[in-house]
């Protein structure tokens, strides 16, 4: 039996006119993939400038977040869904990232959309997903205590991949990041003082009205490159 899988796919633009059209396919793509076969549940979303977590967005680099029923119903979509094709014509490069969940806790627009299906082996890559919806009122303090504090992930060097993604600038924001193996993770999350201080300040002011952390195997990686239009 074929088990859910999380595919992430990184587009990657250049040239003003497909930029802005990539631009405006962030709260379009909810509407062209709302019924693809065995297709769970879809975020689409920007991110941030810079290495990824810069106060002004990037207009070079949009994501998609793809819940599937199985791989099976996933190959199909990127070998065959002309939406995708599209999209990826007008890229200089996409890479797809195929993930198994293993834990995940909180809620993202009211579910959680990532059922277990694998565990952690010693040697395993591990993606890391933070999500969180800030509340109105706490924009202002949130950014200006911690809003830069991920780009600290950049010391780290058993760090593979790391970017701020969301559907909303400053309201709705995510961060995934790829690490060689579980014991980094560990080190990140237990050891380092950055990360455990904004914990603490999380508890401190009660940021979010809505947040969720899960942790993947990366079960394989991607990369689509191809002349732009």
């Amino acid at each position: 039996m074929e088990r859910q899988i999380t595919t992430l796919v990184i587009f990657k633009t250049s040239g003003i006119r497909n930029q802005f059209w990539a631009f405006q396919q962030v709260p379009l793509a909810l509407f062209r993939l709302k019924r693809i076969p065995g297709l769970q549940f879809v975020k689409s979303m920007g991110s941030g400038g810079g290495k990824g977590f810069d106060f002004t967005p990037s207009l070079s680099t949009y994501c998609w977040l793809l819940v599937w029923d199985d791989r099976t119903h996933a190959e199909s979509f990127f070998e065959n869904n002309s939406y995708f094709k599209t999209y990826k014509a007008k890229c200089s490069e996409v890479k797809v990232f195929y993930l198994q969940n293993v834990i995940s806790h909180g809620l993202w627009s009211k579910v959680n959309p990532f059922t277990k299906t694998t565990d952690f082996t010693p040697d395993s890559t591990v993606v890391v997903l933070t999500r969180a919806r800030i509340k109105l009122r706490r924009i202002v303090q949130f950014w200006t205590k911690v809003g830069r504090t991920a780009n600290e992930l950049y010391k780290f060097d058993d760090l593979q991949f790391a970017i701020g993604i969301g559907e909303l600038p400053f309201i709705q924001q995510a961060t995934i990041s790829i690490w060689r193996n579980p014991e980094a993770v560990k080190q990140y999350a237990y050891k380092d003082e950055t990360h455990k201080k904004v914990i603490a300040l999380t508890r401190q002011y009660q940021w979010y009205s809505e947040e969720l952390f899960a942790r993947f195997v990366l079960v394989e990686q991607k990369l689509i490159s191809q002349p732009l239009n």
